[in-house]
């Protein structure tokens, strides 16, 4: 009966231990990691103003975009003057593009009566 007296205060010390440790074990804060690169370079760029980049470069695209499409209306608005002006002429105006256009052609077709 003395060994029983004995382990169950023995194990009942155990369990009151038990309990004790399960109690403090949340107050014990987990070990962290010394922080590596990655970890810094990742708190960089949180810090940056990202917000303020995209609204900038909307801003400049979109004031891009309205610019060339003056450009384009522009040059579109150039080559139908051109057009109206040879049509009206009946004529038309041979441009040195043109020209060379015509002399590769040329020799296009000489190359070919060879084969």
């Amino acid at each position: 009966m003395y060994d029983f007296i004995l382990q169950a205060a023995f194990f009942g010390s155990l369990s009151v231990m038990a309990y004790l440790f399960a109690r403090a074990l949340p107050r014990v804060e987990e070990a962290t990691d010394p922080k590596g690169i990655y970890d810094h370079i990742d708190e960089w760029i949180s810090r940056l103003p990202l917000h303020h980049l995209d609204e900038r470069a909307n801003s400049f695209m979109f004031k891009f975009l309205k610019r060339a499409r003056v450009i384009v209306m522009k040059i579109d608005n150039r080559i139908i003057r051109s057009l109206e002006r040879v049509k009206k002429n009946g004529e038309q105006v041979s441009s040195p593009t043109q020209e060379l256009l015509d002399h590769v052609q040329g020799e296009g077709k000489d190359n070919s009566q060879l084969f």
